[in-house]
């Protein structure tokens, strides 16, 4: 069967966005985190310009998060805004050093991280059987919260100075920050960093309350979900006896 150029680039086209909002689109979007968010920096990219890697990694990330709500116009013009917004501010922030474009771009960036995780959710919990991809996309949620709490620490430190008292000196890099949070929402609290004002207090309790809330939430609903479906399938087998 002979198809015209046209067919064809149609057909390509189809594929392409079926198969990126299926759920295949939460490993790859888990990956591209794990990879590039945690992976390539231990291997010393991005250790000569590390805000410039963040900021190019973020971009990536944000663009990926966004796609995957093309089926869905409300939230993509919703998060194509924001990610917009934050994408201006953040490289504004690189190429002129300022107090106000750094807090902006930061507040920004939880928005749009937020936006993301919205997102994420969303085809988590699509109707359906659970999947390792649901399980997968729940885990890029989770990492996505740290990121964000990573960010509204440094807001705080922005604001009040002396909000947080580093043992090796001051937390200034993307990775201080990104550390101090993950340790935070897993509760582990090493000690080499701890909140000193009420801000930085409420916003560190907070965070680990969201990572243990979050896990358990997550795991109920996973499993109801689940549940649910076994019962669907044995009430179509019995239907079909």
């Amino acid at each position: 069967m002979d198809l015209k150029p046209g067919a064809v680039s149609k057909r390509a086209r189809g594929f392409i966005s079926d198969s990126w909002q299926s759920q295949a689109n939460l490993s790859f979007f888990l990956a591209l985190l794990v990879i590039t968010g945690f992976l390539l920096p231990s291997m010393g990219f991005g250790k000569r310009d590390l805000r410039l890697y963040s900021d190019i990694v973020f971009s990536v990330m944000l663009i990926s998060g966004v796609a995957i709500a093309w089926g869905q116009r409300k939230l993509f013009l919703l998060a194509s805004f924001i990610a917009s917004v934050a994408l201006v501010v953040r490289w504004l922030a690189l190429w002129k050093e300022s107090r106000t474009l750094q807090l902006w771009g930061d507040s920004w960036t939880v928005a749009a991280i937020l936006i993301i995780a919205l997102i994420l959710l969303v085809q988590v919990f699509r109707t359906g059987p659970v999947t390792h991809l649901r399980i997968q996309g729940a885990i890029a949620v989770y990492l996505l919260f740290g990121i964000g709490w990573a960010h509204a620490y440094h807001i705080a430190a922005i604001l009040i100075p002396g909000s947080f008292n580093y043992a090796a000196g001051e937390l200034t890099t993307v990775q201080d920050w990104a550390y101090y949070s993950y340790v935070t929402l897993t509760t582990l609290g090493y000690g080499d960093i701890t909140p000193v004002r009420p801000v930085a207090r409420n916003l560190a309790i907070t965070e680990a309350l969201t990572g243990q809330l979050y896990l358990a939430v997550m795991l109920a609903r996973l499993v109801a979900m689940e549940v649910i479906t076994w019962q669907e399938k044995a009430a179509q087998n019995s239907a079909q006896k």
